[in-house]
């Protein structure tokens, strides 16, 4: 029986995300000083993100509306959009402090942007 890649991706970013709160847990127990208490919430966060765009796309290409070089760039440029919203506001509002914070949510963002970026790769390759 022929697995939904839909359900497949998920599976994959869950595991990723399970392996992302082990190395967060790893790292708050050596350093706790850099390490935002709120991680838990931003992974979520980037979860949501990185799978809603990855349904997005799947759908777009799938039913031939968009082309995907189309598609990849406005799901990239809306993610990043969404997480500098989400960044400035949460330093505008002075919610956490600042070092912590930075230093968690950019690493969460490296960390989901090469995870979405090689599944796009694998994504493309099967189109």
């Amino acid at each position: 029986m022929k697995k939904n890649p839909l359900i497949s991706y998920f599976t994959k970013l869950s595991f990723f995300s399970i392996g992302v709160c082990f190395l967060a847990l790893f790292s708050m127990l050596l350093q706790k000083s850099y390490i935002s208490i709120n991680l838990p919430y931003y992974i979520l966060l980037f979860y949501l993100c990185t799978g809603s765009g990855y349904s997005l796309a799947y759908y777009l290409v799938k039913t031939n509306k968009m082309k995907f070089e189309n598609v990849f760039m406005l799901v990239k440029f809306g993610k990043l959009f969404l997480y500098i919203i989400v960044f400035l506001v949460i330093l505008m509002l002075k919610i956490e402090n600042m070092i912590p914070f930075t230093i968690v949510y950019l690493s969460l963002y490296a960390l989901y942007l090469i995870f979405d970026t090689i599944t796009f790769k694998n994504f493309s390759k099967k189109i």
